[in-house]
């Protein structure tokens, strides 16, 4: 049986963080109950027209995401540069930079993309964030990951989650103009979503399992 979007995000979570990032790690596994619903369920195009096949259909969003995912770790391993102490928050936004992409979580899923869901989805992820802290001091005192470095990684993911849109930051269907990448950091996310956007990108998600 073959495993469930959200089972391979769980697993990809795990071995991503796992025990050096404890915090970080259970965060983006609440995260994951947090999210839209129809993130598990929608396409990753509401068109059809400006993705590949496998995102596409039920839970297509879910699986372009583990591809930006997946994109990214492939980047980085070509990257020369050290960006060592930033590869946690750029791996958080790479999984959930399309998190609001129909629109917040008011059980009211947008029927196209809102142009505005890298702002959107920034701001999701850093609440959620305030909010894990408030509930979870007495987890975080006992683990060897300190409450200043949490917030360094989420304030990566949200920098690199606004600008994953890259140079496509106008919509004649909107008049908000979205941030531009501007560090090595935000543009390789940026990039990695590009890629896995490709018509002509194809994926093994046996690869996940």
């Amino acid at each position: 049986m073959a495993e469930s979007e959200k089972e391979m995000f769980r697993k990809a979570i795990v071995s991503e963080f796992g025990p050096m990032k404890p915090v970080l790690c259970k965060f983006a596994q609440e995260l994951l109950d947090a999210v839209p619903g129809y993130f598990w369920t929608e396409a990753a195009s509401s068109t059809g027209k400006h993705h590949p096949a496998f995102s596409n259909g039920e839970g297509g969003l879910a699986r372009h995401s583990l591809m930006v995912y997946r994109w990214l770790k492939e980047l980085l391993r070509a990257n020369e540069q050290d960006m060592s102490d930033h590869v946690p928050g750029m791996c958080l936004a790479a999984l959930f930079h399309d998190c609001c992409k129909r629109g917040l979580p008011d059980n009211v899923v947008q029927e196209h993309t809102a142009f505005e869901h890298p702002i959107l989805a920034a701001k999701f992820v850093m609440d959620q964030a305030d909010a894990f802290l408030k509930n979870n001091k007495d987890f975080i005192e006992k683990t060897s990951e300190d409450e200043d470095t949490f917030k360094q990684d989420i304030a990566m993911a949200a920098s690199c989650i606004q600008t994953h849109m890259g140079r496509f930051n106008t919509s004649r269907h909107s008049d908000i103009v979205l941030p531009k990448p501007k560090t090595p950091m935000q543009y390789m996310v940026h990039l990695a979503d590009y890629i896995a956007s490709r018509k002509y990108t194809q994926f093994d998600f046996d690869f996940f399992v």
